[in-house]
């Protein structure tokens, strides 16, 4: 048996997975060099500039990778789990999961603790809430496709979804530990979650309902209760909250993911996802079953063959 190439004569899944981190490690560098240097001493301009750069550089350089090595004729898109069908469906029911899971968990500290609100609306403000939401929409699409994507889609083929599921919700909990005031509890909480969207991915075999759910945690968490995203308090341009108790059950400074709240959010999750919601496929999904989402003339014309940052830069923060 070869160890690099399979008997179809590609790459192995394995070498496939282990490119795309590279891939990725390198794009990111890339993506905080150029941001940096473009957005001066702005924190927010850099997050402007970081995320949507850094999710289209991804998306570019995964479609090189299917059409390359895993041989994807056509659009690669939907071999990535971007796929058109049921987009608007699963979208909403994936910003409906993540609303309510932030909504289950915040639910304890208001009733048992305190949970207050102030509104600072201006025309500044304003303004701002646009540039979050690009910066919440791209930042949650961008980990999505590094981590929902094209490296956990040939991570199954290598090892199966259950390892897969592991490995990839790992990685995601570890690279959040650079994040401010990050703890044990927010690495555990954050693993969790991680699960949360690599089940959803499998159940729907496309990243939308996941891109859904991550994006409306965010959006509901950061802008609409103004809480900490992650250790992050950016994202309180209009509303911004307060969660009062003891820092196990809100996680502090970091927010509702390094504390309790956040947990029962995320475990109620994994039991909508991993029961509610229906597969779309009794086997873990590969390349090939990408096309079975595609109608008409779309499956006619998709076949499958089967940096480092300068000192003092900015990094970001997921």
């Amino acid at each position: 048996m070869d160890l690099f190439w399979g008997e179809d004569g590609r790459l192995r899944s394995g070498w496939r997975f282990l490119l795309s981190v590279f891939v990725f490690v390198f794009i990111n560098g890339f993506a905080v060099d150029l941001a940096n240097s473009l957005a001066g001493p702005s924190d927010r301009k850099f997050e402007l500039f970081y995320r949507p750069l850094l999710m289209l550089l991804l998306v570019v350089a995964f479609s090189g990778m299917l059409k390359v090595l895993d041989r994807v004729e056509g659009n690669p898109l939907p071999a990535m789990g971007l796929v058109k069908k049921r987009f608007l469906p699963d979208v909403l029911l994936g910003m409906g999961l993540g609303a309510g899971m932030v909504a289950l968990s915040v639910l304890p500290i208001a009733l048992a603790y305190h949970l207050g609100f102030h509104a600072v609306i201006s025309r500044h403000s304003l303004k701002l809430v646009c540039a979050v939401l690009m910066i919440l929409a791209t930042g949650a699409m961008a980990e999505e496709v590094a981590f929902r994507g094209y490296p956990f889609q040939r991570l199954i083929d290598a090892v199966g979804a259950a390892l897969a599921i592991g490995l990839s919700s790992a990685l995601f909990g570890f690279v959040h530990l650079r994040n401010p005031h990050a703890s044990a509890f927010s690495l555990i909480n954050t693993v969790a979650i991680g699960i949360v969207l690599a089940i959803a991915y499998l159940r729907t075999r496309a990243l939308w309902v996941p891109w859904g759910l991550h994006f409306a945690w965010n959006l509901t968490l950061g802008v609409l209760l103004g809480l900490p995203v992650s250790g992050i308090s950016q994202f309180a341009v209009v509303i911004r909250g307060t969660a009062s108790g003891p820092v196990w059950l809100t996680g502090g400074t970091y927010g509702i993911e390094g504390g309790a709240a956040g947990t029962l959010g995320i475990v109620a999750g994994l039991g909508l996802v991993g029961f509610g919601l229906r597969s779309r496929s009794r086997v873990a999904p590969s390349e090939s079953e990408a096309e079975k989402d595609l109608t008409g003339s779309e499956r006619d014309g998709i076949q499958v063959n089967q940096g480092s940052g300068a000192p003092g830069a900015r990094y970001p923060k997921y």
